[in-house]
């Protein structure tokens, strides 16, 4: 039997653009034209915003700005997958895969494609024991969850976690023993496509395994169709998730992670309606950046002074770009996004906000260490969903000298903050102990203690007998690597 049918269309159109051709046109002549040098303040201005801490060797010639386009097709149909480093691009349907599941198996991450039509409803009723029995009266008051567009560790399955438990990853609870996840969570997955049948499916996350595999079932309201299905952690083999259409079963939209920096997509993201009003939900064209990559946002100078301070200067720039500074490189998911263009209802134009620069950290993994490599983007022009072309200024600032480096950071996560009684540490996927150390802010270690990661993932840390105030979580691993995470005792 059929489970779904033509779950292939993209949701909304999003506002024409009737002015393409003048958008590329003057966007083309901005790009040719010379950058003018500016006086010795400009650069000292920009030069204090990109100093201190890690710093990595520019190369020793002129900055190369160039000039790309991407072109998703119309109504944004096509997601671009972009090489920063060959400018290479990778086309797949916006709608090609339907559920996804990260690869790595020390976390947890289940996303939907929202574009192509899913939209994510929590049963309240009970847990999916009832997965039979499941009653969908008044579904439309349930919960309805999204995808983070911030954090890629949160799908729309990771959103209602229980504070009361640690090993509560919502969808389903972690067994540090078997190092497994158990599903316990029922949903309804609504299913709604412009001029198709509304498809209504109830969905319950059985097990992730220890090597990583996801088993799910997945069934009509109707009982016309039931199956128990698996996401093999093979399938994902160096990609950041593996992907399956709920009609097509595995597919491949991603390629691998050494291939790409950047990907122009579409996701729903809180947006003001026209006129003002609460933020919805609603489909917008913006642009992702890799699991684990970091980007900055720069709006503080005009990108014709960046460009030329780096051209001209042949600084260094700072790789942690100072934590907590509002120009912080940033795992954010969409930190480049898509604020960088907004539709002037009044002149039925789109506004480019071409003095903006993003700065983006490409890592390329080797067994032998990291190939890092900081590249810049602008963006000058944007057609809208008659053709989804985007163009844009590139080039590469600086890399590290024999290309190959180690990379210094671990890739922990901490929470709560504020915290009360304790803290908890997840570490990465990695078989290295690791150091923990709570330092106060006079620079005295309170705690040490070792993590070792062959016997847990997640650690928990005293903090019952810290006074109330700022400290400082310190890691470091047998490898030398280090990182360090602000907090609050309350």
């Amino acid at each position: 039997m059929i489970l779904i049918q033509n779950l292939y269309k993209v949701g909304k159109i999003s506002p024409p653009d009737i002015h393409d051709d003048f958008l590329t046109i003057q966007t083309t002549l901005r790009a040719l034209s010379e950058v003018i040098l500016h006086h010795h303040k400009t650069m000292k201005k920009i030069a204090l915003y990109l100093s201190a801490g890690i710093t990595l060797a520019s190369v020793n010639t002129a900055v190369a700005q160039e000039a790309d386009t991407v072109t998703m097709g119309a109504n944004y149909a096509n997601a671009v997958y972009f090489n920063l480093r060959t400018r290479d691009k990778v086309t797949a349907p916006v709608n090609q895969w339907h559920l996804a599941h990260t690869t790595v198996t020390r976390d947890n991450c289940l996303r939907i494609n929202h574009m192509a039509g899913f939209e994510v409803y929590a049963y309240p009723n009970g847990d999916n024991s009832q997965f039979a029995t499941m009653d969908t009266t008044g579904w439309k008051t349930w919960r309805k969850f999204y995808n983070d567009i911030h954090e890629h560790e949160k799908g729309a399955f990771n959103q209602q976690n229980n504070s009361a438990n640690m090993w509560d990853f919502s969808w389903g609870v972690y067994d540090p023993n078997t190092k497994e996840v158990t599903g316990d969570s029922l949903y309804l997955l609504v299913a709604a496509n412009p001029g198709m049948p509304t498809v209504y499916m109830k969905f319950m996350p059985i097990k992730q395994t220890v090597i990583g595999d996801f088993i799910y079932r997945i069934a009509t309201l109707d009982g016309s169709t039931d199956k128990t299905d698996t996401l093999f952690q093979a399938d994902g083999k160096n990609k950041s998730y593996k992907y399956t259409h709920f009609l097509n079963g595995k597919v491949t939209p991603e390629p691998d992670r050494n291939e790409w920096d950047l990907l122009f997509t579409r996701y729903p993201a809180p947006t003001v309606p026209p006129g003002g009003g609460t933020p919805v939900m609603y489909p917008t064209m913006g642009v992702e950046s890799k699991r684990g990559a970091r980007v900055s946002k720069v709006t503080y100078v005009s990108w014709t002074d960046f460009y030329d301070f780096w051209t001209k200067a042949l600084t260094t720039l700072d790789s942690a770009f100072t934590p907590g500074n509002s120009m912080s490189l940033s795992k954010d998911l969409t930190k480049i996004g898509g604020d960088w263009k907004s539709f002037n209802n009044s002149t039925g134009r789109w506004t480019i906000q071409d003095q903006w620069v993003y700065v983006v950290e490409s890592v390329r993994t080797d067994p032998g260490g990291n190939d890092t490599a900081i590249y810049f983007v602008n963006f000058t022009g944007f057609s809208g969903a008659s053709r989804g072309q985007i163009i844009f200024n590139t080039g590469i600032l600086s890399k590290i000298p024999g290309s190959v480096t180690k990379q210094n950071t671990i890739d922990a996560k901490v929470y709560p903050n504020p915290a009360k009684e304790s803290i908890f540490v997840k570490l990465p996927e990695s078989n290295l102990n690791t150091q923990a150390m709570i330092v106060d802010a006079q620079g005295k270690t309170l705690l040490s203690t070792q993590l070792t990661s062959q016997d847990n993932t997640y650690f928990q840390l005293n903090t019952q007998s810290l006074s109330a105030g700022m400290y400082v979580l310190k890691l470091q691993d047998n490898a030398g690597n280090s990182s360090s995470f602000r907090f609050v005792k309350q």
